[in-house]
């Protein structure tokens, strides 16, 4: 259904992500700075994946973090910077989605009740047995 088709969206952002993080001919760009942004991509990936997108949404923070801190430490160029900004903010955006329908979900689910069977009446005990 709907939340199918919102996890797989997550998962084609997830890899626009990973192709930002790709190594390129970019000297400013090492090798360190490429490993750790795609393990934090992969982090995402993995949460959204197993179902979790408050996870996920938790492992993306730490993903603008670090993408943050090698962007001030001059290991990340505006270019790139800005496309896997953009990438996270869509990725971000489908989780808040995919949060907010399974909330939906929740909500609208009805709860079971404690009766075997609704809308019968009880069996009434058989006389001459208790007597």
């Amino acid at each position: 259904g709907a939340v199918m088709r919102r996890a797989a969206a997550i998962v084609i952002g997830m890899c626009v992500l990973l192709a930002g993080c790709a190594a390129s001919p970019d000297t400013t760009y090492t090798s360190d700075t490429v490993a750790t942004l795609q393990t934090k991509v992969l982090s995402v990936t993995d949460a959204a994946a197993s179902g979790d997108p408050e996870s996920a949404l938790a492992r993306l923070d730490e993903l603008q973090a670090t993408l943050l801190d090698e962007f001030a430490r001059g290991t990340v160029d505006q270019a790139r910077f800005d496309s896997i900004s953009a990438a996270i903010d869509l990725v971000r955006a489908d989780l808040d989605l995919l949060i907010s329908e399974q909330a939906s979900d929740d909500e609208t689910e009805p709860t079971p009740s404690n009766t075997d069977k609704p809308g019968k009446p009880d069996k009434p005990g058989k006389p001459g047995k208790d007597d």
